[in-house]
């Protein structure tokens, strides 16, 4: 991609997501909700989980019980609040990890430090903005997304003649993307399955054949896992506005991006990897703000100000990326919060991910012969 194509794709993500915020707001409004509530249901059914381990856990294991296990809370820049075990109380045989660097994705290193109060700071290239969690039910978004976007670029292009375009709304295109409803769903699904089936694999060999995997070095399986989701993502990133803006098969939208994508892998992946690094770090920094925010209010977030120093919280725009255990479990109104604030981040970012894949599906694609605004 040369510097004007890349210059003028930012300029275009920039100026839409300026000039239409509020059209792709109230697009994302409906699925923002029932994420971000479903984000809230599934925290505290964890909570729920955790804490029946422990009891479990407790009535067979000695050693368990006299460690003093409990449910804590922990904070995090990138994934906000979530339940977990405690560390072992002072004085048990337990000792804080070492500051250690390990290679994730090679060449990049991964820095990690724990110290005993149980904060830990890491820095690397950080682009999963989203996790596994109900909030990922965003993505369900990107199809009306790309089909306003790519109205909105037509109707830039044709200017000539812009007065005589509706512009679009949100009822309109969600009724549009309706009429897919059910090829959207089965997209959706396949495109997670492809992505994530070598982690499933993973885990039914470890499962099936433990020592299997005990042989293996761990390094090579993340490394063939990182490398084999890369691949796909990168392939099967365009599905979205194939199967919106044209008249494809399930398998067809598929086969579509991968035909749009071949002979540019190397220039996808760099944009991608670049805007997956500036989402996280965008997380990290607003999470971050509203975490130290927050500490001056609620007790139980103390910790945390402690450990966004002014140096580490520098960090964060460079990729950094805090982690605190708290000594308890977060009051309910202020873990709400969190996980509300968390949502409305992804919803901040997905916009960009929908103008970005159109742009770039409308660069590959000859869209002028496209009936792809019925």
């Amino acid at each position: 991609m040369t510097d004007n194509h890349r210059t003028k794709l930012v300029k275009s993500i920039f100026t839409q997501y300026r000039d239409h915020c509020g059209l792709f707001w109230r697009i994302m409004l409906p699925i923002a909700i029932i994420a971000i509530a479903l984000e809230v249901v599934v925290f505290f059914f964890s909570v729920t989980r955790v804490e029946n381990y422990i009891d479990a856990t407790n009535d067979i294991d000695e050693k368990f019980r006299e460690n003093a296990y409990t449910t804590v809370g922990n904070v995090n820049t990138i994934s906000g609040v979530y339940p977990t075990i405690s560390l072992p109380k002072k004085g048990t045989s337990a000792t804080a990890p070492e500051p250690d660097v390990n290679w994730r994705i090679l060449p990049i290193p991964y820095f990690t430090s724990t110290d005993s109060e149980g904060i830990t700071w890491n820095w690397g290239i950080n682009v999963h903005s989203f996790g596994s969690g109900p909030v990922i039910l965003l993505l369900l978004t990107l199809c009306p997304l790309s089909l306003a976007v790519a109205r909105i670029s037509r109707s830039s292009q044709v200017s000539e003649v812009a007065q005589d375009l509706t512009p679009p709304t949100a009822r309109e295109m969600w009724r549009q993307t309706g009429r897919k409803a059910f090829k959207i769903l089965i997209a959706f699904f396949l495109f997670i399955l492809c992505v994530d089936v070598v982690s499933y694999l993973n885990g039914l060999v470890s499962w099936l054949v433990p020592s299997l995997v005990r042989g293996l070095f761990i390094e090579l399986v993340f490394i063939l896992t990182i490398v084999y989701q890369a691949y796909f993502l990168v392939t099967l990133s365009l599905y979205n506005p194939c199967l919106i803006l044209e008249n494809n098969s399930i398998i067809g939208v598929f086969r579509r991006s991968h035909a749009l994508v071949s002979g540019a892998r190397l220039r996808f992946f760099g944009v991608y990897l670049l805007t997956g690094w500036i989402a996280s770090v965008v997380t990290s920094v607003l999470l971050g703000a509203m975490l130290l925010v927050f500490s001056l209010f609620i007790s139980e977030l103390g910790p945390v100000r402690d450990a966004l120093s002014p140096l580490r919280f520098l960090t964060l725009f460079i990729g950094g990326d805090v982690e605190v255990v708290l000594p308890q479990l977060l009051n309910v109104p202020a873990t709400v919060a969190i996980l509300i604030i968390k949502g409305l981040i992804a919803t901040f970012l997905v916009p960009i991910w929908a103008i970005l894949t159109t742009h770039l599906y409308l660069e590959r694609a000859d869209v002028q012969d496209l009936r792809i605004f019925p």
